[in-house]
């Protein structure tokens, strides 16, 4: 419960703690070279206008899974499994399992499962002469999302 009706600080939920993992082909991998991983679930809403009414309404026709990963570059994986589809062969298709626990929050813990995640592109080269490292970024889009764990919350 928080103190007096407002959120204690110590409550809110570090990104540092979240872990990516992906599964390709049955084999389960941490990403611990993930900087940075968004998603969302993108509606797709028709206009509905009707006589004797001025507000146009609008009606959710279907439903879409975006995102985009960001990672430092220390293997050639994404290069490596994007390849064959261009030589003929089958695209890449795998899920995702991203867990958020931050021990100093009350909250608990939220696991969420992306299924039938593809990316939009397979990053080849970034290269630019400053003191930067190699990284890479991806859009991607995914097919399902099951929450498996939920944060506790605080009411």
């Amino acid at each position: 419960m928080s103190f007096d009706g407002f959120l204690n600080g110590r409550d809110t939920i570090s990104t540092k703690d979240a872990k990516i993992f992906t599964t390709i082909d049955g084999n389960v991998r941490l990403m611990f070279e993930a900087n940075a991983f968004t998603a969302k679930i993108e509606k797709n809403k028709e206009d509905v206008q009707v006589l004797g009414n001025h507000w146009k309404k609008k009606k959710v026709t279907s439903v879409e899974g975006t995102g985009t990963m960001g990672q430092y570059v220390i293997n050639s994986n994404w290069l490596k499994y994007g390849i064959p589809y261009t030589e003929g062969g089958r695209d890449l298709y795998f899920d995702v399992t991203m867990v958020i626990e931050d021990p100093t929050s009350r909250a608990g813990k939220q696991t969420v499962l992306l299924t039938e995640v593809n990316l939009d592109d397979i990053p080849i080269a970034d290269f630019e002469a400053d003191d930067g490292v190699m990284e890479l970024e991806s859009d991607f889009t995914f097919e399902g999302v099951k929450l498996i764990d939920e944060f506790m919350g605080l009411d």
